[in-house]
């Protein structure tokens, strides 16, 4: 499998992946929080510029995709989706593998962190087997969590993950 920074027009692509499961959040998920699973062009303008989105890719077919931004000595791990066809073949957890490596780079890295929904359990599965703790349930602490950087991101409901670097 091959990991690239996305361009601008592999971006399309991207969103396409991550409709691709927008109907299993949708039971469960806030109805306003319904727009980061269910994609569009508005979308894809405005979170190309603020997050840097990879695309994987095996023989030339578009499994997965993760995005990344870092707030100090912490690493955000957003939209880690894959393809509803490509599920349950080690495509997560290599994206996962390609975001710590990025951050590894980083000095001032420490740790990666995340949100998920408690009914989202295969998610949850994967990113407790990969080693992320579940650190905050709390609304108001993720939101003043690392100066409210979460802000922008969180929905409501979810919990914030976080895995714990070591160089």
């Amino acid at each position: 499998m091959k990991i690239e920074k996305a361009s601008r027009e592999d971006m399309k692509q991207v969103a396409k992946i991550i409709r691709s499961s927008a109907e299993w959040y949708k039971p469960f998920v806030h109805p306003e929080d319904l727009t980061h699973h269910y994609v569009d062009d508005k979308w894809i303008k405005e979170n190309f510029v603020k997050r840097n989105f990879y695309i994987a890719k095996k023989s030339d077919k578009e499994v997965g995709t993760i995005s990344t931004q870092f707030f100090g000595a912490t690493a955000y791990l957003g939209y880690i989706y894959l393809d509803i066809n490509h599920v349950g073949h080690g495509y997560g957890r290599s994206l996962i593998d390609h975001a710590k490596k990025l951050c590894l780079k980083m000095e001032d890295v420490k740790s990666m962190v995340l949100i998920a929904h408690p009914r989202a359990q295969w998610a949850i599965r994967a990113y407790e087997k990969y080693g992320f703790k579940k650190i905050m349930t709390n609304r108001e602490e993720i939101l003043s969590f690392n100066n409210g950087f979460m802000k922008p991101y969180y929905e409501e409901g979810f919990h914030l993950y976080q895995y714990k670097l070591s160089s």
